[in-house]
């Protein structure tokens, strides 16, 4: 089946929202995000349309610069269109797939859209191509800039820690959500499973921040001479876990995010079956050397 044309010339923009809820489902994280965004953005590009990210009605709006709440888009009637874009087996090209099923379920939302001629949305598909433009890369950082206040405490932090920019590697491990939303205490035989496969990794001398989605993971971590470890209060960004908007978790969440784009090469641990969005499309924007490994 050939890619659907599109045929509603009113249309001139593909818009991906972050927010806590749609109509059909509470929003999944930040990594996630990021990774539809750059779904919606190779799309876009396929089809000849504006791309844009907004995030003014999420909770990180109060701290990455935003043009507020875009007149054209009803926040409250936004849906998650379902579906990742995954080749049905391996032996697809790595560097480029579209399933054409989902992109024309996309395409005919947008032949069928009349409101005005911005169409939102969110996605959490994967990117059709994985060879990314700097032209991508750089757009879609210019949208995530932290503003004034943000700046002053990644700067504020950096000073704290003794850490300057582009002089350290970051260690993401991702846990399990159960340690990040529930607190759950973590299993001594897994921290020390973690500390093999970081002993292989690491250099003498080498700077390594540290970032977890677990705090006592990042306590025990703490013996390490050359680790740089902030731990303080995180929240998962979605709207299926964030509980509370009053605290500092969500700022602390984008101060890791921040953080690991000024580091000069990104490892991750994650025991999910999938890499962590959070730091994959943190590296890819930036253009840093990004490696990573499932744990078994």
């Amino acid at each position: 089946m050939p890619l659907k044309r599109l045929t509603n010339k009113n249309i001139k923009k593909i818009v991906c929202v972050f927010q806590l809820q749609y109509i059909n489902e509470k929003s999944e994280g930040f990594g996630d995000f990021l990774r539809g965004s750059f779904y919606a953005m190779q799309l876009s590009k396929l089809l000849d349309l504006e791309f844009e990210i907004d995030i003014s009605n999420h909770p990180i709006s109060k701290y990455i610069e935003n043009p507020g709440k875009n007149l054209d888009i009803n926040y409250d009637n936004l849906e998650w269109v379902m579906g990742h874009n995954r080749p049905p087996h391996l032996r697809q090209d790595p560097n480029k797939f579209l399933n054409i099923d989902f992109a024309n379920e996309i395409i005919d939302k947008l032949n069928n859209y009349s409101n005005s001629d911005t169409y939102a949305f969110f996605t959490n598909a994967f990117p059709i191509f994985n060879t990314f433009l700097d032209t991508g890369r750089e757009k879609m950082k210019s949208m995530l800039i932290p503003n004034t206040c943000m700046q002053e405490y990644i700067d504020t932090t950096l000073n704290e820690i003794n850490l300057s920019r582009n002089t350290y590697a970051t260690i993401h491990i991702r846990s399990g959500d159960q340690y990040l939303t529930n607190s759950q205490a973590m299993n001594v035989d897994f921290i020390n499973k973690i500390k093999k496969y970081i002993n292989n990794l690491i250099v003498p001398n080498k700077k390594y921040l540290i970032i977890s989605d677990s705090n006592s993971l990042k306590e025990a971590l703490k013996s390490y001479p050359n680790f740089y470890i902030i731990n303080r209060k995180i929240n998962h960004l979605g709207g299926q876990f964030l509980k509370s908007q009053e605290t500092n978790g969500v700022m602390n969440t984008l101060l890791d995010f921040y953080l690991m784009s000024y580091s000069n090469a990104i490892f991750t641990f994650t025991i999910y079956s999938q890499i962590s969005g959070f730091s994959q499309y943190c590296a890819v924007i930036n253009k840093i050397p990004f490696k990573y490994i499932i744990l078994s």
